[in-house]
Order: C-alpha cells, then structure tokens, then sequence
C-alpha cells in the first residue's frame, strides 16, 4: 500500500511540477509579447478574439493575463470591453494543452523529454533554455498521469476502493464536490482536468464523474480567484469577477444539462460526445473545450451590458478615474475644432489635477498619495497628447492650425508645471523637518493651492479678465518669493547650512512653479489681446 501511495504522489507531483514548468515556460515566453501585441489586435472583435485565443494557448495562465491587461487598462491602452473579448478568446486557448494531453503520444514525448534535458544540459544560452523547458514540462505531464495512474490501477483490486468508486457513480454530485475541493487546492482547472483524463483513459472513472469532477473544478478555481481578487482594486477587479461568472455560467449550464441529459433522458452533451468520440479520454478533453467554448460564445454575445454592469457595480478605483480623459473618452470627433474645445477642457482637469497635489503635503491629508497622483497625471497627459497628434493628421483651417499649436504649447507648459509642483512639494515635506522652516512652507502652500486652483477654473471658463488678474497675482508672487528668501537668509532664524540649503531649493522651486504658470496665462492672454511690457515676467 505504501507503494501504491508513493506512485500515485509521485505521478501528482510530477504532473503539478510539469504543469508549473510548461506555464511558467510559455508565460515567460508569450509575456514578453503579450503586452506589446494586446494594443495592436484592437481594431476589430475578430482581431482581439483571435489575439486572446493564441495567447491563451501560448500562455496558459489566465492570472498572468489578469495582471497585464489591467495594467494596459489603467494606463489607458486597452477598454474593459476588450480586455473581457481577450479574455473570451484566452479560456478557449487554454485548452491547448488538455488537448494535448488527450493524444496518444507516449513515445514521442519520450524523445522529446530525452532530448530537452540533454539540451539543457549542455546549452548556456537562455533563450533556448525556455523552450526545452517547455518540452520538459510537457513530458513530465505525462509521465506525471501515467505515474499517477499505475499507482491506482492496483487499488481497483480492493473492495474498500470499489466500494467507493461504486457510491460515486451512485451519487453524481459528489464528482462535483470533488472537483470544487480539488479545484481550489490545486488553483487549477486546467490541472485537475489533466487528472481526471488520466483516470477515464484508464477506466478508472467514468465519463459523467470525470465531466463533473471538471465542471466543479472550475467552480474551485473560481473561489480561489475571488479571494485572490480582494487584492485587486478597480478594473482589475472587474476582470477577476468576469473571469469568475464565466467559470460559474459554464459549470452551471453544463452540469444542467448533464442531469437533463440523465434524468430526462434527452441526449445532449455525451450524446453527442459518443457519436463522435469512443474514447473516454478524448470525451473529457472536448468537454473542457465545449464548455469554454460555450461560455465564450455567451459572453462575447453580451459584451456591452456585461461591460456596463460591471463598471457599475466595481467602479474604477480613484487612481484610475483621474488617469482617463473625461471629456474625450466620450466620444471621437472628426471635426479639429471640437477636438481642440475638448482638449482644453482636458488641460483644465489636468490642472485641477496638479492643484490636487498640494494637499498631499498637509498633516491631516488621507487620500491618494503624491506618486500615485502624479503618475495619474501622466497617463492622463499622454491622453491628451495622443489627441492632439490626431488632430495634427485632419485638415484644417489655418486659425483651427493656429490654436492647435496653442493647445500643444499649453500642453508642454503643464506637463513641466506638474513636475515642478512635485519637485516643490517633496522639498517641502523635508523643509517641513525644520521648525524655523515651517512658516515659509504654509505659505508656500497656501499660495501654490490657491494660484493652481484659480488657474484650472481660468483655463476652463478662458475669461479674459480672470486672466489678467492671476497674470497680474502670478507676476507679483515672483518678487515677493524673492523677498521672503532674502529676509529668512539674512535673519537669525536658519540655524544651520542645510535649513538654508533647504530653503534656496524651495524657494527656487516655487519661483519655477509660478514662472511656468505665468507663462501658461501669457500665452492664453497673448491669445485674447496683446501684452503690454510689463505684464511678463
């Protein structure tokens, strides 16, 4: 009996180690792709479902999956709608290798093992290393299953197994519990459908337990996914739940039909099945693939409202709300001038953005810390940058070209405005160190709050004469900045050359900050009427 255990752990471990190799493998392999590839196969739902069934067969690593396409999202690169037809085309792709493993190919994998590990042996280069590990892999897989199932072959001699084999075909539902156990233990639907076809080839179970046993599997894996999923946040976690519903939608239609199939004796799934397929092995590795195949079917039918219902009930987390245009995400236009209205909308939520910044500075602040508000920001920018690229491509007037290149200077002056202001604001926080420094500092942001905040509402109504007076506030803070330096220098009040070292840079900062601002409003006004001499700084 000993024995017998020991194979039957020995064929698990070998097939879970070859399972871990041959994705881990693949992921390596396909990840490098995957993310470059995603943004490229867009165009079209053909493309991005065809783009998601070959990286679900190169990949075979649903989770891996999660976690690129929520980060193209949050970056703007890729829609939920189609990160979830990705998705779709992925289940079915994953099939790949419970196909594979379903063919008679013992001799062959024998080779192929033999060979990849005299290559890994004897090859230095990387590169080549990832693919034998792939055929190493592979052939552990088998020899994993057939391991396993020399180990139980000798257990259907003892009455106490028959006897439960027997109560299992008498209670069907306990494959599904099975399969929901093991499902969760191993993480894996793909891996338990690998056992449960090694036990039907060998006879070991039947057709219904092995089909049931990987219909609870991916109810299993399901609850493992959802929480692992409590630690995405936003999109991410959207993803999660669809990738979730799509394993629960088809374990339930299936095992529906298998006790219709049964109990109202019309055929369906293993009628179907028998007519085409005698062996039992080949049965179990189609049943995993119609039942992806179906849920694929069904979601993609429904992508819109599935995309809608999901964006109500997770909505996108903070970060990434205040990284996507509001304005241009609605709608594309092909008219220049409404692109270039909707920008500057855009430029001004950028710089309500940049004025959201200062808060993070202060002792009370509990939100969304300054990194991840700027790189927020960021994401946003190059938003509005790739719309004002497209817009450079449509014909326009010469006054449409004119603001065009307004918009895009706007641009390039906020941009630096909002690394400035980060720059300035971390300076801060280490003068904020020094109690003779804690003065200058909420002044500094008392008036970076206000001048930002005055300037989003400015760039927003474009109201002339809000211009000119933040143009003439922004002009004076310029010298009074300089005077406050001056007179903290010369006092007694700075101890030490790092409090004054401390000081020059912020005050430094802050004179770059209200000087990249002044020349945002000189440009707007120089839009509106021309400037008088001394208005610029």
């Amino acid at each position: 009996m000993i024995v017998v255990v020991g194979k039957i752990l020995l064929g698990l471990g070998l097939m879970f180690t070859g399972v871990q190799m041959f994705s881990s493998a693949l992921k390596q392999l396909g990840s490098r792709q995957f993310r470059m590839l995603a943004t490229r196969f867009v165009s079209s739902r053909a493309r991005t479902l065809a783009f998601g069934l070959g990286s679900g067969a190169v990949m075979q690593s649903t989770m891996a999956a999660l976690v690129i396409l929520a980060s193209l999202i949050s970056s703007g690169m890729l829609s939920v709608s189609q990160a979830i037809t990705i998705l779709n085309g992925f289940s079915v792709g994953n099939c790949a290798l419970v196909l594979i493993v379903s063919l008679d190919i013992t001799v062959g994998v024998m080779f192929l093992v033999g060979l990849c590990g005299i290559a890994m042996y004897l090859t230095k280069d990387e590169r080549y290393r990832t693919y034998f590990l792939i055929g190493l892999g592979l052939g552990l897989i088998f020899f994993g299953i057939e391991m396993m199932v020399a180990g139980v072959k000798p257990l259907q001699q003892e009455a106490w197994f028959a006897g439960v084999m027997e109560f299992g075909r008498k209670y069907s539902f306990l494959s599904i519990m099975a399969g929901i156990v093991l499902g969760f233990i191993v993480e894996s639907s793909t891996a338990v459908a690998l056992v449960a076809i090694g036990l039907a080839r060998e006879g070991i179970l039947t057709g219904p337990q092995a089909f049931l046993t990987m219909y609870g599997a991916a109810i299993g894996s399901t609850m493992f996914k959802a929480i692992i999923g409590q630690a995405f946040r936003g999109t991410a976690r959207q993803l999660v739940r669809f990738v979730n519903i799509f394993n629960i939608f088809g374990s339930v239609v299936f095992i529906l039909l298998y006790y219709i199939e049964t109990c109202l004796h019309v055929p369906l799934v293993m009628a179907l099945l028998n007519s085409f397929l005698p062996d039992l092995d080949d049965q179990a590795a189609w049943v995993f693939l119609l039942f992806n195949m179906t849920s694929a079917i069904f979601f993609i039918a429904i992508n819109g409202p599935l995309t809608r219902w999901l964006a109500r009930s997770l909505p996108p987390s903070e970060e990434e709300d205040l990284s996507h245009p509001k304005y241009l995400s609605e709608f594309k236009p092909e008219d220049p001038d409404t692109v270039l209205e909707l920008i500057r909308l855009e430029q001004a939520r950028a710089l309500e953005h940049i004025a959201a910044f200062v808060a993070t500075v202060r002792t009370e602040y509990a939100g969304i810390g300054l990194d991840a508000r700027y790189a927020a920001f960021q994401t946003l920018a190059g938003e509005v940058g790739a719309s004002l690229s497209r817009a450079a491509t449509m014909r326009m007037p010469q006054q449409t070209a004119r603001n065009h290149a307004y918009f895009q200077t706007c641009q390039a002056l906020i941009d630096q405005l909002a690394e400035s202001t980060v720059s300035g604001l971390k300076i801060i926080r280490r003068a904020g160190r020094y109690p003779s420094l804690v003065e200058i500092t909420d002044v500094c942001v008392e008036a970076m709050d206000f001048l930002l905040n005055y300037a989003a509402d400015t760039v927003k109504t474009n109201d002339p004469e809000q211009v000119r007076l933040l143009l003439a506030l922004s002009s004076r803070s310029g010298p009074t900045l300089e005077q406050l330096r001056k007179a903290y220098m010369d006092s007694d009040k700075l101890g030490s050359a790092k409090e004054k070292g401390c000081l020059l840079d912020l005050t430094v900062m802050m004179g770059k900050c209200i000087w990249l601002l002044n020349r945002l409003l000189v440009l707007m006004q120089t839009e509106n009427e021309p400037l008088t001499d001394n208005q610029k700084i």
